[in-house]
């Protein structure tokens, strides 16, 4: 038998992800852009139609002010999280996907640089 508290806890991922989603006033666009994912990827994490991957699940979790144990399984409070070394850790991993989209930006604000010098050195030499 079952607790009225066991009853009323959500019991996937996806359902415990909007529950804490609600409880902190988010919508899905704003909990989305504070992960680092679009929000149709969100979307699909709340219907249980995707999964997030583990690194993506620590940054939810701080995201979330949660802790990984509740988000995963539902084991434990729901509480604030009080792992500074786990939040750290996801500002971290936040910070890394960040520099790399930077990375990836320059590189091709590069080639469309190169590309446009090369279209530019064409028509100079055959007008």
């Amino acid at each position: 038998m079952t607790t009225l508290l066991q009853d009323a806890q959500p019991q996937t991922l996806g359902q415990r992800i909007r529950t804490q989603r609600k409880r902190l006033g988010l919508s899905v666009t704003e909990l989305a852009r504070r992960a680092g994912v679009t929000r149709d990827t969100l979307s699909e994490w709340e219907r249980d139609g995707t999964a997030p991957r583990s690194n993506r699940l620590l940054t939810l979790a701080g995201v979330m002010e949660t802790n990984i144990g509740w988000l995963l399984e539902g084991h434990g409070e729901c509480s604030p999280q009080t792992d500074p070394d786990g939040e750290i850790a996801a500002l971290r991993e936040q910070l890394g996907q960040a520099r790399e989209l930077v990375h990836q930006l320059s590189t091709n604000l590069d080639a469309l640089q190169t590309r446009v010098n090369a279209l530019e050195s064409r028509r100079s030499s055959g007008s």
